[in-house]
Formats: structure tokens, C-alpha cells, sequence
């Protein structure tokens, strides 16, 4: 009970201080009242019984702490007088708060922004209930016969077996109807464009086929209308759909009638049954179908194979259960893992396999794919920042010390009248923790802004990764954490400094004050060791990314990519197949050829550097040599026109080499090299494992060499085939044109319009976007780092110039006595500049080792550059030298005009 008054008390206290206050002014009014009464009454005139008890009671100052204190409010009370006298010494000195304030807010704004997108994309869990008890079902197995098809996410372990994320249909149900540790095992798809014709616009959006469970299972409703069910997962139900928010508001905007509407995904009517909340995502970070669909209608997606969903030999639906309360994760594993091998044994596979084995992730943040892809980059980037951070307070501190110095004969003053040293430093402390509070406030509000800006860090190529960028307590807890770090870290070497005061040379008024200036200019020193050698990693780490990048911009490409309008267009989606769909693509063709502005135009299957090819084994027919790993590219004629590929010898593909006819092909010149040496390749016979004879092709022309993948890989060896030797349900149209190619975008969907107005064009770019959408990253990083590195190297030349200007200010008499007696000029400076020499060269020394150690790490993100580059390193090196001689020169000029008679008069 006694404890319970206590705290109650104290809140009460700390709530209400005001009337606090004005009740112990009244109680001390009252205890006074009575004594002079008293008084009076014994014989007093009142003015002297008045005086009398005042002087018995004593300072009434004194009682009222002694009531802040029973209260608890002492430490409160004197911590706002701290923080009011700290705003206070802020506007005394405005250009030193200006300058402390916007290095914080760069420094703190730059690491809270930095961890905002770490925070999206490797923290933050999925927005629906108990998100911890999801699991997503991962299978290992070193034969794999029981997977005739297979479609998701695939790696091996050290142990050499496939570790693998998909399963069939018909597996993930037995697991499903037979558990008793899950609460509910859902499967999905993987999200891709799907045709929608709302309104009749025809356009891609991005969609997901979903088990009927699928919300069920993740915990989440809808906004409006429902979820999908098992119910509309079944074969013969009416086709539904449920839409996302953000799909609502841009197709239909945001009608709250939407509930019932109809739209046509790829030619199929479809009832809109319900909107996601804002907030819902699905389970893949950075991505947000707009569309979610049940898995039973797959069957409108051309690209998924007839009868997927009854096939146990294609695996290529993902899924994740949600365990019940209580239940473990091995024993959930251990179960599943039975219920798996069971299931493929319902159709046992033709093919030798192993049992595999199941592993369940943690499904809590979704699935890992941009976690796995980013993480370490932004692990780098947090790095960077955080070095940042660390010479923004060794700079701050050192301006904190040069700051103090004005305040010597304060702080003396005040410690020779009775004040503690411990309080003087919380007092300073405070000073440094109002600074950090200001300058994060103003960082958090810069990253608070740009936050939208921040995913296309982790963007890949042209893609948009969609992020949950919104403000969480994580968020606030890491910027404030930040501030108080910050803050304590600027401000505690200071603050001991600075109360380490020489009494008797301050009474004294000495000239030197020698014991307090060495001690003083050693801490500067030490700091500016640690900002030259920060600056000096960073700047060498610029350097590695900028040789990087101008690596890769002069890279030969083996086309032409200027004046290069691409787009794509995927038929299939509205019903085209066979001879319709390649009719389709040669119709187009004819009606944007003859576009005013178009020099020559044609199609392939992939575009180059978009990082998707199609690769089978090439082998010469008839040969028993092992068939040569080789990516396909179907092609239209002129495609090597278009495009600016050199055609070295033979001829190109033309329209009569249709189907029926004698298949044909054009090598480049690495296949041609490895399938026949120096023989002519003109004429010779080619074919895929396992292709009947009436498909083996006669090589017909050799090209150049095109990169195609990745702008950091060689051209690989590629086969060009005509693209009716196949349906290709989605195709990549390339146009060259006279000028600017963005100017022909809107005549280009006219013309597709005028062949079939329901299939839209989608991904037009250029071809000088895309190589800048290829290297993004590294010129993100380049930009990135070279700013940062430039933004040290000025935060620690601000260092050396304070620390400096200190010194000569501290200096003046000697400099004087050094002119009196006949030192020139350039003597002073060389004086001075010898000063900050030392200091200099050991953080490039400390630098130079960290430099070696630290740009292993980054070893991986280089092209045509080691990490370990002397020729980066000699350049960052006369950069720093050449930065720190400028900074320091200022206060050297300035010593050397120091008139003597003046210099020798000065305290």
C-alpha cells in the first residue's frame, strides 16, 4: 500500500505539476500564516513577527525541493531546467546549433531511412493474426523422380540435394485432409499478368491463383463482400475473384457497389466477391496482386499446363499451413513428412526417387525470395550508414569540445561555488541530447518523406517491388533509440573534458593553461584519427562501385540499343493459341511497320538484359557428343536488323521458313565455335536432345555475339530459331526508329488496337531504359556511396578545421612570440599545417588496413575491378591528403596574419 501512494503520488505529481506547485506554495503560505499569528499573539508587532518567521522557516526554495524529492519529481525538475538552459545555449550560439543540428538530421535521417527498408523487406511480419504459427512447406531430396514437372523456387544444399518450395496439388490436399498438428494447409500459385477487361479497357495486372482456404488460413477478411472459400474451388463453381484495394480504387474507384460486378480475365467472366483491406499483400513481400483468384480456374491461364490441378508429377503450387495452439514445429514437420511420402505413393512415380524430406520455414514475414536476394545489400548499405553515424559524432564531439572552450571560466565558476562535477556532466549531456533530439526529429521527417522512394533500392531491372513502408513502433523505437545513442555518444567525451578544469590556472588567468590544452587538442586529434579513417574506407568503397559502374556502362553489348522501342504482348491470355496466336504477332507486324517514324521492326520470345531466357542442350545431328547448354531465342525476320546485330555470315530468317518446310536456324558466333570448330557452320545440322527427325534444323546464317542474360556475364552460346517453330504465348516486339522512340508509344497501341483492341500492350520501354534498369543497383550504389563518402570527407575536414582553429586561438601568444623573434609567414603555416599532419596520416594508415579487410565483403558486387584495387586506393588517398591540406590551410592563413604586438598582449 505504502508503495502504491508512492507511485501514485509521484503520477500524480508529474501530471498535474502545476497545481502541485500551487499547493505547496499554499501550504508554505499557511505554516507561515500560522507562525506570525502565533507570533502577534506573544507580543510581536506583525512586520517583525513576519520577518522573524521568515527567518526561522528559512528559504521557502529549500522546502519546495525537499517536496519535489519526497515526491520523486527532483530528478524531473532538474532535468527541464537542464533541457530549458540547454534551448538557451542553443540560441546563444546559432551557427554551431545550425551546423550540429543539420549533420544529425542527415546522419540520423540517412540510418532511420535506411532502416525503414530493411525493416519492409527483412523484419516486418505479415499483416494477419498470430503471424508465427505460419509455416511454409519446404521439401529435400537428391533424386526427385517424382516430380515430372516442376515449377517454383529451387536451390541445393552443400550436401548436393534439391531444396525446393513447390509441391502438386494433389499432395499439398492429402496433407491438408489428413493433419491433425495444422489448423489449415493452403496453397497458392505464383503470382503473374493476367488479361483484364474492365469497363472495356483491356489491361495486365498482376494476379494469383489461390486455394479456396487460402484467406482462411492467413486469418484475414475483406473490406467488402467476402473472402474466397472451398466452395468457389471447385470444378464447375461460378467464376469469382477477389480484388485488391489499391486494383479497387484505380479500376473502379473505390464504388462501394463493386460487390457483384463482373470483369473478363482472359476472356472469362468473373464476379468481383470482395476487396482486401488496404494493408493485405497476400504472402509474397513486395508483391500485390491485384487479382486473386481460386485455383480452379488456372485453367484460363494459358501458360499453366491442362490438368495441373489432378497431376501428382507437377509440383508447382507453393504452400504454407498454420499450426494449431500448442502444437510444435517438429512434430508438425514430422507428420507432414509422413503424409507427403504417403501421397506420392498414391501414383508411384516411374522414375527411381527418394523419399523426401519436409522442412517447415517460418512463414511469419512470408515467403524469404526478397529477403534471400537484398539482404545482403542492405546489411551494406545499414553499414555505410552507420559509418556515417559514427564521423558525424566524432565530428559533432569535436565541435562540442571546441565549444566548451569558451565556457571554461563557466564551468570553473560553477564548480569552485560548490557544484558537483557528475552534475555539470548530465547538464552537458542534456545539451547533447536536446542537439540529437532536433536533428533526428528533422531526420525522421526527411526519411518520413521520401520513404515511398526507398524500394527502388531493391528494384530489380524494371520491376516495381511493391513495399509496406509504413510507420510501426519498430520504426520509432530505432530513431529514438538512435537520438539517445547519439546524443550520449557526442556528448559524454566532451562533457568529461570540459569539467576537468585546471582551478588554479583559471583563477591564475596563465597564458597556457598548458595542461588543459594538450589534454584538449589530444581528444580533437583522437577524433579526427577516427573520421579520417572512416572517410578513407568509404571513399575507397566509392571508388570500387564508380569503376563499377563505368565497367559495365563501356561493356559491348553486341547490339545496338540506341533509338529501340520495345513492349510486349501476350495473346494467349485472350484465347489465341496455335496458328491464330502466331498469325496474330505477324499481323501486328504488318500494322506498326508502315508507322510514320519506324525505320524496321520485328519480335523474339525474351529481350535482352531482362534476365529471363529459354535454354535446351544443341548438339550437331547425328553426333554422340554431349549436347552444349544453349539459350533459344524465337525471332521474327529482321530481327538481327532491327536490333543491330551483326549477321557475319549466311543469311537471316524470312517468312517462307514456315512450319512444314525444313527447319532452319542461326547460331552465334561462341555456339558456332564450340559445335564446330573452324569448319563452316553454313549448312550444317543441328538439333535438341531428344527432338524427332523432322525437327533437326539446318544452320543457315552465323551472328554476332549479343548479351542477353546480364551485362556482367559473356555472351552465352544461342540458337535463333523462327518463332513459328513453336507457339510463344507471351513475345517481345522491337521497333527502330528514326527519332525518339518514347514520341511512337501511342502509335503503337493504335496499330495493335486495329488487330485485336482486348490485348494491350504491356513493358514498353527503350532499349537505353532497360541497360539503366539493368545496372540500377549499381549505379544506386555508386550514387549512393560516392555522397556518402563525399559527406564524411566533409564532416571530417570540418573536423580538422575546428580542431585547428582551436589550437591557433589557443596558440596566439606563441605565434606571436614566434613572429617577434623573426618568423616568417610561411613559417606559421608550415607551423600549423605539421599540426594536423599527424593526425591525418594516422587515420590514412588506419584506413588503408580497414580498407583491405572491409571491401572483401563487397568482392561479389564488383565487375572488372578488384577489391583490393591500388590505383582506387592512391586516388582515395590524394583525395583525403588534398581535402585535409584545404581544410586545415584556413586557420594556417589565419595564423600567419596574427600581429605579434596584439598576439603577445592576449589572454
Amino acid at each position: 500500500m505504502k508503495l502504491a501512494s508512492r507511485v501514485r503520488s509521484f503520477l500524480t505529481a508529474l501530471v498535474m505539476r502545476r497545481r502541485v506547485e500551487r499547493e505547496m506554495d499554499e501550504e508554505w503560505q499557511l505554516h507561515l500564516d500560522t507562525r506570525v499569528d502565533a507570533l502577534v499573539e506573544a507580543g510581536l508587532p506583525r512586520h517583525e513577527a513576519e520577518r522573524a518567521a521568515r527567518t526561522e522557516f528559512g528559504d521557502p526554495l529549500r522546502w519546495k525541493e525537499q517536496g519535489r524529492e519526497a515526491r520523486g519529481l527532483r530528478l524531473i525538475h532538474e532535468l527541464r531546467s537542464d533541457v530549458q538552459y540547454a534551448l538557451r545555449q542553443m540560441r546563444r550560439t546559432p551557427t554551431v546549433t545550425v551546423v550540429i543540428t543539420a549533420t544529425l538530421a542527415i546522419a540520423i535521417g540517412a540510418n532511420t531511412a535506411m532502416f525503414s527498408l530493411v525493416d519492409a523487406v527483412l523484419l516486418k511480419t505479415l499483416p494477419v493474426p498470430h503471424p508465427e504459427q505460419l509455416k511454409q512447406l519446404v521439401w529435400v531430396a537428391r533424386r526427385f523422380g517424382f516430380s515430372t514437372s516442376y515449377n517454383g523456387r529451387a536451390t541445393s544444399n552443400a550436401a548436393g540435394e534439391r531444396v525446393a518450395t513447390s509441391f502438386a496439388y494433389p499432395v499439398i490436399t492429402h496433407v491438408r485432409d489428413h493433419t491433425t498438428t495444422f489448423a489449415d494447409v493452403f496453397c497458392f500459385a505464383q503470382p503473374q499478368p493476367l488479361s483484364v477487361v474492365v469497363q472495356g479497357g483491356s489491361q495486365l495486372v498482376e494476379s494469383q491463383f489461390v486455394s479456396g482456404n487460402f484467406f482462411r488460413g492467413l486469418g484475414v477478411n475483406t473490406i467488402i463482400g467476402r473472402t474466397l472459400t472451398d466452395d468457389d474451388d471447385r470444378a464447375g463453381a461460378p467464376a469469382v475473384a477477389v480484388v485488391s484495394h489499391g486494383f479497387w480504387q484505380s479500376a473502379f474507384g473505390g464504388d462501394a457497389q463493386i460487390i457483384g460486378r463482373t470483369i473478363m480475365v482472359n476472356g472469362t467472366s468473373v464476379t468481383i466477391v470482395g476487396v482486401t483491406f488496404p494493408s493485405f499483400f497476400g504472402v509474397l513481400p513486395g508483391s500485390r496482386p491485384a487479382v486473386m483468384l481460386p485455383l480452379s480456374l488456372s485453367v484460363i491461364d494459358a501458360s499453366t499446363p491442362p490438368g495441373t490441378l489432378a497431376r501428382f508429377g507437377y509440383w508447382g503450387f507453393e504452400a504454407m499451413g498454420r499450426l494449431k495452439p500448442g502444437e510444435t514445429a517438429p512434430r508438425a514437420q514430422a507428420e507432414t513428412e509422413m503424409l507427403v511420402r504417403q501421397a506420392i505413393l498414391a501414383a508411384p512415380p516411374a522414375s527411381a526417387y527418394d523419399p523426401p524430406r519436409i522442412v517447415l520455414d517460418a512463414g511469419d514475414r512470408g515467403l524469404g525470395d526478397l529477403r534471400r536476394e537484398f539482404a545482403g545489400s542492405l546489411r551494406l548499405l545499414m553499414a555505410i550508414v552507420g559509418a556515417i553515424l559514427l564521423v558525424a559524432c566524432a565530428n559533432i564531439a569535436g565541435l562540442l569540445v571546441v565549444r566548451a572552450s569558451a565556457r571554461q571560466r563557466e564551468i570553473g565558476t560553477r564548480l569552485a561555488l560548490g557544484a558537483g562535477r557528475a552534475r555539470l556532466i548530465r547538464q552537458l549531456v542534456t545539451e547533447s541530447l536536446v542537439l540529437a533530439a532536433t536533428g533526428g526529429t528533422l531526420g525522421f521527417a526527411i526519411a518520413y518523406g521520401f520513404r515511398h522512394l526507398l524500394p527502388l533500392f531493391v528494384t530489380p531491372r524494371s520491376a516495381t517491388v511493391d513495399l509496406d513502408m509504413t510507420v510501426n513502433a519498430r520504426l520509432l523505437f530505432f530513431a529514438a533509440a538512435t537520438c539517445l545513442a547519439t546524443g550520449v555518444a557526442c556528448g559524454v567525451l566532451p562533457a568529461v573534458r570540459t569539467t576537468c578544469v585546471d582551478m588554479a590556472s583559471l583563477i591564475g588567468r596563465s597564458l597556457s593553461g598548458t595542461t588543459t590544452r594538450a589534454a584538449r587538442l589530444w581528444t580533437g586529434k583522437v577524433l579526427i584519427v577516427v573520421q579520417v579513417a572512416l572517410s578513407f574506407v568509404l571513399l575507397v568503397g566509392a571508388g570500387l562501385f564508380v569503376r563499377t559502374l563505368l565497367n559495365l556502362r563501356s561493356e559491348a553489348l553486341g547490339f545496338q540499343p540506341d533509338r529501340l522501342l520495345l513492349f510486349r504482348m501476350a495473346p494467349s491470355q485472350n484465347g489465341y493459341r496455335a496458328d491464330r496466336l502466331n498469325d496474330f504477332y505477324e499481323r501486328v507486324l504488318e500494322r506498326i511497320a508502315p508507322v510514320p517514324g519506324v525505320r524496321v521492326a520485328s519480335l523474339s520470345r525474351h529481350a535482352p538484359l531482362r534476365g529471363s531466357t529459354t535454354r535446351d542442350g544443341v548438339a550437331v545431328a547425328g553426333s554422340t557428343a554431349k549436347p552444349i547448354g544453349t539459350n533459344i531465342h524465337y525471332i521474327a525476320p529482321r530481327y538481327f536488323e532491327t536490333m543491330g546485330i551483326p549477321l557475319l555470315i549466311g543469311r537471316d530468317v524470312g517468312w517462307q521458313d514456315r512450319d512444314g518446310g525444313q527447319r532452319v536456324a542461326i547460331v552465334n558466333e561462341t555456339l558456332a565455335r564450340r559445335l564446330f570448330g573452324a569448319a563452316s557452320p553454313i549448312g550444317q545440322r543441328v538439333t535438341h536432345p531428344g527432338a524427332a527427325p523432322a525437327d533437326v534444323m539446318e544452320v543457315i546464317g552465323v551472328a554476332g555475339d549479343a548479351k542477353y542474360g546480364s551485362l556482367r556475364e559473356p555472351a552465352p552460346s544461342t540458337i535463333y530459331e523462327p518463332y513459328r517453330n513453336g507457339p510463344q504465348r507471351v513475345m517481345t516486339f522491337a521497333v527502330r526508329t528514326a527519332g525518339d522512340p518514347e514520341t511512337l508509344v501511342a502509335a503503337m497501341r493504335e496499330a495493335a488496337a486495329t488487330v485485336d483492341p482486348s490485348v494491350p500492350l504491356f513493358d514498353v520501354w527503350t532499349q537505353s531504359t532497360q541497360i539503366e534498369q539493368a545496372i540500377r543497383q549499381e549505379r544506386v550504389f555508386a550514387n549512393l556511396v560516392s555522397g556518402f563518402a563525399l559527406l564524411a570527407l566533409l564532416l571530417a575536414c570540418l573536423g580538422i578545421y575546428g580542431t585547428l582553429s582551436y589550437s591557433v586561438a589557443r596558440r596566439t601568444p606563441e605565434i606571436g612570440l614566434r613572429m617577434a623573434l623573426g618568423a616568417g609567414r610561411s613559417n606559421v603555416v608550415v607551423l600549423v599545417l605539421r599540426e594536423s599532419a599527424a593526425p591525418v596520416l594516422l587515420g590514412a594508415i588506419i584506413g588503408v588496413a580497414t580498407a583491405a579487410a572491409a571491401t572483401r565483403v563487397i568482392h561479389s558486387m564488383l565487375f572488372g575491378i578488384a577489391h583490393d584495387d591500388v590505383a582506387t586506393v592512391i586516388v582515395a588517398l590524394l583525395i583525403l591528403i588534398a581535402s585535409a591540406c584545404a581544410a586545415a590551410l584556413i586557420p594556417s592563413m589565419r595564423a600567419s596574419r596574427v600581429e605579434p604586438t596584439h598576439a603577445l598582449r592576449c589572454d
